[in-house]
């Protein structure tokens, strides 16, 4: 049994094994030791097999709890079950939608819910599904597309629905539903600030925090113990009057969640350019994963109080001071510093250095969110080496860079008064005339904003307790760079193992990418669709992966052998797709369509995010 066993384990044979495990002791053993996701097994994933059956492009996947089927919905309406250990197709599900279907979700052991752009959400049963019995449940209290369900760890008859009418509504299949506004459970609306939701997640290990993400750069996290549901009559959605009447939500019941720099930068105002498109928590509910559209991936600490007011007023955190540790290489804006790294050059944590250069990188390369990045690392060491006085001066940039004229003065201004042999220097004489001249800049647009109506007629303005909220949001840990998500707005990104040491996703141009979740270097990316790649699903406890995304084959990853045969699927010049893709992301949203159509931009080197434009309809 075991030569068996360590057979299939030096094979490609990881789908035969988790069958295998199922029925005997001594596998399942052998497999918890062997298939979890290693860095070994990531670097040999490859394509196993294209499970074919739909029509259409396959905008969501779902595994059973177990692990041994995997279901998926498409544009052609239905929901495929298969059998994945056998590449085999089980049955397919016909449903009453007639619009594309977004989420796929199992309630209970043998019912289904799904959702759609046709605004309604169906529960059915599995079994007899081909003689299309009528619905469980049919809710068509949604006014917009439904684009994802979400249900819970530990009540199998609950699952909410998160629609783009900026409702997250609830269900209990213990309870008859009615389409009706006296009947309707609303949990979450936001409406009323223009918030149309695209995700919704339930936190594993305590169901009663629910995150929602929006047509904005913030995740709201409520604690439904602290929540009542309304009626559909009582929200902004139908009646104004009304909903100006219903209790004022309690500012306890929810917290907000983004990036320190597109919080601020949008706290005022809503911004149609971001969408966070997927929300994802690691299996002990600790962190949890946005794939933010426009911009990166982040990882928040829901455990950690890191504000993003934490560059606003210049301190010293006495707790965190160590002693100077500024040995091991040259200084970062020397001759010698190489400007470009690979993945590993960061290794010495302990050191002012390790953050220096870090942020010195991001200073000089200004991708996508790479500015605040590096003002961040040189807060850090203001904080723990306060004696490093390089690490004020790149604050100072970081932030002018920013634009962030009224911090930039305060930390310039300490920085003088805390080493004044140094406030006379050339440095922070060229610090003050890059920040007057950021001042003489941005006077005349806000003297113009302060005199028209261009912002409330474009970018339309929220009101002063969403602003608060805004600015009292948590920041990230850490961020992970490489795809683009500009393209479609069902993007996912999801932790890989049990510990969540691994971080995947798709990408705009077909690449499915894989991150060491520590120091968020890129371990492997694969080839993963003709053109996008949406869904990426991992095994509940296995190094195997399910994707799909435009094309309407589902596609399966594991371990290839390790021999000396080329992986066709692997992505040999990941830099170039890396510097492209941030290119693209910092583009104009126009000039991105116009790039995605084909046409060429003076000065702009991007190839389109698809070889074709897709068949499917828009997601």
């Amino acid at each position: 049994m075991e030569g068996k066993l360590k057979k299939w384990k030096n094979k490609r044979d990881i789908l035969k094994l988790l069958q295998y495990r199922e029925n005997n002791a001594e596998a399942s053993k052998f497999f918890k030791q062997h298939s979890q996701f290693t860095d070994s097994l990531i670097k040999r994933l490859g394509l196993e097999f294209e499970l074919e059956g739909h029509t259409g492009c396959v905008n969501c996947l779902q595994w059973t709890p177990d692990g041994r089927h995997l279901a998926s919905g498409s544009d052609d309406t239905n929901v495929i079950l298969w059998d994945p250990f056998r590449h085999k197709q089980l049955q397919v599900i016909p449903t009453h939608h007639i619009g594309n279907i977004f989420s796929v979700k199992f309630i209970g052991t043998n019912e289904i819910a799904t959702a759609a752009g046709d605004c309604r959400v169906l529960v059915q049963s599995i079994s007899g599904a081909m003689a299309k019995n009528p619905p469980l449940l049919e809710c068509s209290c949604h006014v917009n597309r439904v684009k994802r369900l979400a249900t819970s760890p530990i009540e199998p008859t609950l699952f909410w629905s998160a629609a783009e009418d900026g409702l997250v509504i609830q269900y209990d299949l213990r309870e008859p539903h009615e389409c009706t506004q006296s009947q309707a459970k609303v949990l979450v609306d936001l409406s009323s600030n223009f918030g149309e939701v695209k995700c919704i997640a339930v936190n594993p290990t305590k169901p009663y925090y629910l995150a929602v993400g929006a047509n904005d750069c913030y995740i709201r996290m409520y604690d439904r113990r602290m929540l009542k549901t309304v009626t559909l009559g009582q929200t902004g959605q139908t009646d104004v009057q009304k909903s100006a009447e219903r209790e004022p939500m309690d500012s306890n019941c929810v917290q907000y969640y983004a990036p320190g720099h597109l919080a601020v930068d949008n706290a005022r105002y809503m911004n149609f350019k971001l969408t966070a498109t997927y929300i994802s928590f690691n299996t002990a509910g600790s962190e949890m994963l946005v794939n933010m559209g426009a911009e990166q991936i982040y990882l928040f600490d829901i455990n950690n109080k890191r504000h993003i007011n934490e560059l606003q007023v210049p301190q010293i955190n006495s707790n965190k001071r160590k002693t100077a540790i500024y040995k091991c290489c040259c200084h970062p804006e020397g001759n010698g510093f190489v400007n470009r790294f690979k993945a590993g050059d960061f290794t010495e944590e302990n050191c002012a250095c390790y953050y220096m250069r870090r942020a010195y990188k991001c200073y000089k390369r200004k991708w996508v969110g790479d500015l605040y990045s590096a003002a961040r690392d040189y807060l850090y060491v203001t904080q723990v080496w306060p004696d490093q006085r390089q690490a004020y001066i790149g604050l100072v940039k970081g932030l002018i860079g920013l634009k962030w004229t009224d911090v930039a003065q305060r930390w310039l201004e300490y920085f003088c008064s805390t080493f004044t042999d140094y406030a006379n220097s050339s440095q922070v004489k060229c610090l003050y005339d890059s920040l007057e001249a950021l001042k003489a800049e941005n006077a005349p647009r806000d003297r113009e904003n302060d005199n028209s109506e261009h912002k409330e007629r474009f970018l339309r303005k929220v009101d002063e307790n969403e602003q608060k909220r805004r600015l009292d949001s948590r920041d990230y840990e850490v961020r992970f760079l490489g795809h683009c998500n500009t393209t479609t707005d069902i993007k996912e990104a999801n932790f890989l193992g049990e510990d969540g040491k691994y971080i995947c996703a798709g990408s705009d141009e077909g690449i499915i990418f894989i991150w060491e979740r520590k120091h968020s270097s890129i371990v492997t990316a694969l080839r993963g669709d003709a053109s996008i790649v949406n869904c990426i699903q991992p095994h509940p406890s296995a190094c195997f992966i399910a994707s799909s995304g435009i094309d309407q084959a589902v596609k399966l990853w594991s371990p290839m052998p390790e021999d000396d045969n080329v992986n066709p699927r692997l992505v040999t010049d990941i830099n170039t797709v890396v510097e492209k893709n941030q290119t693209r992301m910092s583009m104009d949203p126009f000039e991105s369509m116009l790039i995605n159509m084909g046409y060429r931009i003076p000065g702009i080197n991007v190839e389109p995010a698809f070889q074709e434009v897709p068949n499917c309809r828009p997601c």
